[in-house]
C-alpha cells in the first residue's frame, strides 16, 4: 500500500482523506500558524462569541448603563473570567480526545442528558427573548408589521435557512454587518467616553444597587454567553474536524494515521487564538455597550424597554453620529441578534438531539437524528411564539431567560471540569491537561456561579 501525505485542517483534510483506501498510511502535516491559517481554522470560538454578541451585549449592556450608570460594569469582566474555563475546557476536550464532550457526559451516567434536555426546553424563553430583541430592531426600522410578527419571522427564517442549508449565502453579509456594528460601538465609545477614572473605578466588585437584582443575575447568566454553549462549541469543533477529531475518524475507518510532531502543538495554538481573540473582543464590546449606554441614555433617563427597545438603543448612535447612522446601526444590530438566534437554533438542537439518542440508543440513526433535530426546532418555534405573543417585552423575557441560564450553569460547568480530569488518561492526553492556575480558575468559576445563583434566588424570593 502507498502512503498518503495530506495537509492538516478542516474540510480540505477531510476531503483529501476520503480518497484513502483502508489500510493505507495517512500522514498529517502540522497546520500552519500564520494569520491566514488562523482565519482559515477559526470557527468554534467565533461561533460561541456570536451567541453572546447579541442579547447580552445589545440588550443587557445598554439597559444596565441606562438604569444604573457604571454600577454593574464590573460584572462583565467578572463573568468573562469566571466562565472562561467552561468554554476553554470543552474545546480542549474535543481537540485532545477527538470527540464531542457529550461522550464525557455519558460516562457520568444518564442524568446529564436529562438535565441538558430539560435545559434545552427551558431555553425556549431564551430563543424567544433573542427573537423579540431582533424583532424590536426590525420594527424600529420597518413598523408596517407588529413586533410580534417581526419576531416570529426571525424564528421562521432561521429555521428555513437551516433546513435549506443556505446559511453560507447569508454568512458573509452577516459577518460584515456585525463588524460594522462593533466598530461603530467602539467609535461611539471613543467619541462619548468619559474620563477613564469614572468607569475604571467601578471594576471592583460591589453589591448591586437597589432594584437591580434581576439585571444583576441576568448579566451573570448571559455574559459572555450561556454555559451550555460549551457543549455546542465542542460539537462545532467536531464538525470542524479540529485536532484529534479527524485522526480518530480516519483510524475508526481502518486507516493508519501518522501525524507531524507539531500537529497537536500547532492545532492547540490555533484553537487558543480562535477562543481568546473572540473572547477578548466580545468582552470589550460588552463593556463598551454598557459605558456608552451610561453616557448617552442615563443622563436623559431613557431605558430600553418594551417594543421601543430598538429605537432607544439606536439613540446611543444617532445622538453621537447623527440621524444618518440609524439604518447602519439597525442593520448591524439585526445581524448580531439574528446570528445569535440562528446559532442557538443550530447549537441547541444538536445538544437536544445528542441527549435523546444517548438516552434511547435505538434512535441513533441518521433519519431519527434528523427528525429529532427538526422536531426540536419546530417545538422551539411553537413555544417561542407562545412566549412572544403572550409576553411581548424583549428586555423582560431576556432577563428571565438569563436568570434560568445562571441557575443551570454550575452543573454544566462541573460536568465540563469532570470531562477533563477523568477523560485525559493516556500520557499523550495528560500532556494537554490544564495547569494548576487554570484548574483553580475553573473551580472558582463553578463555585462563584453557584454562590451568585443562590444569592440572586434568595434576594428575589425575599424581595
Amino acid at each position: 500500500m502507498s502512503d498518503i501525505s495530506i495537509p492538516a485542517g478542516g474540510k480540505d483534510t477531510a476531503e483529501s482523506g476520503s480518497d484513502a483506501v483502508p489500510g493505507e498510511t495517512i500522514y498529517l502535516d502540522a497546520p500552519g500558524t500564520t494569520l491566514k491559517d488562523t482565519w482559515k481554522n477559526a470557527g468554534p470560538g467565533i461561533a460561541a462569541a456570536m451567541t453572546g454578541i447579541g442579547a447580552s451585549h445589545i440588550m443587557h449592556g445598554p439597559t444596565a448603563g441606562a438604569q444604573y450608570g457604571y454600577a454593574l460594569l464590573w460584572i462583565i469582566p467578572a463573568a468573562y473570567i469566571l466562565k472562561y474555563c467552561c468554554f476553554e475546557f470543552a474545546h480542549r476536550y474535543t481537540m485532545v480526545k477527538g470527540e464531542s464532550i457529550m461522550n464525557a457526559y455519558a460516562r457520568v451516567g444518564q442524568w446529564p442528558f436529562w438535565y441538558l434536555g430539560f435545559q434545552s426546553l427551558a431555553n425556549t424563553f431564551g430563543i424567544a427573548g433573542r427573537a423579540l430583541g431582533c424583532g424590536a430592531l426590525l420594527w424600529a426600522a420597518f413598523p408596517f408589521m407588529s413586533l410580534e410578527m417581526w419576531s416570529m419571522s426571525v424564528l421562521l427564517i432561521s429555521v428555513a435557512i437551516l433546513w435549506l442549508g443556505k446559511y453560507e449565502v447569508f454568512e458573509g453579509v452577516v459577518k460584515v454587518a456585525i463588524i460594522v456594528f462593533a466598530l461603530s460601538s467602539f467609535i461611539a465609545f471613543a467619541l462619548q467616553a468619559p474620563p477613564p477614572g469614572e468607569y475604571l473605578s467601578r471594576l471592583m466588585p460591589s453589591l448591586p444597587p437597589a432594584g437591580a437584582m434581576i439585571l444583576f443575575g441576568a448579566m451573570f447568566g448571559y455574559f459572555p454567553t450561556t454555559t451550555e454553549v460549551s457543549a455546542m462549541q465542542s460539537n462545532w469543533a467536531v464538525d470542524k474536524k479540529s485536532g484529534m477529531v479527524y485522526v480518530k475518524e480516519m483510524r475508526e475507518k481502518g486507516h493508519k494515521v501518522e501525524v507531524h510532531p507539531d500537529y497537536m502543538k500547532n492545532s492547540m495554538i490555533l484553537y487558543r487564538r480562535d477562543m481568546n481573540v473572540s473572547y477578548i473582543v466580545a468582552a470589550l464590546t460588552g463593556m463598551v455597550f454598557l459605558i456608552v449606554g451610561a453616557v448617552v441614555l442615563n443622563p436623559i433617563g431613557l431605558v430600553p424597554a418594551g417594543r421601543e427597545m430598538g429605537v432607544t438603543i439606536a439613540r446611543i448612535y444617532t445622538d453621537t453620529f447623527g440621524a444618518w447612522v440609524f439604518p447602519i446601526i439597525i442593520a448591524g444590530g439585526i445581524a448580531a441578534l439574528f446570528s445569535t438566534v440562528f446559532t442557538y437554533f443550530d447549537g441547541q438542537a444538536r445538544v437536544f438531539e445528542e441527549c435523546c439518542v444517548r438516552l434511547k440508543t435505538s434512535w441513533d440513526t441518521p433519519g431519527t437524528r434528523k427528525l429529532i433535530n427538526r422536531g426540536f426546532q419546530v417545538l422551539w418555534v411553537i413555544g417561542g411564539a407562545a412566549v412572544m405573543f403572550g409576553l411581548p417585552k424583549p428586555i423582560l423575557v431576556v432577563q428571565l431567560a438569563s436568570i434560568l441560564a445562571l441557575v443551570f450553569s454550575p452543573v454544566i460547568y462541573w460536568l465540563t471540569i469532570k470531562a477533563i480530569t477523568d477523560g485525559f488518561q493516556t500520557p499523550e492526553e495528560r500532556e494537554h491537561m490544564p495547569g494548576r492556575f487554570m484548574m483553580g480558575l475553573a473551580w472558582a468559576g463553578t463555585i462563584g456561579l453557584t454562590l451568585v445563583s443562590i444569592y440572586v434566588l434568595f434576594m428575589m424570593a425575599t424581595a
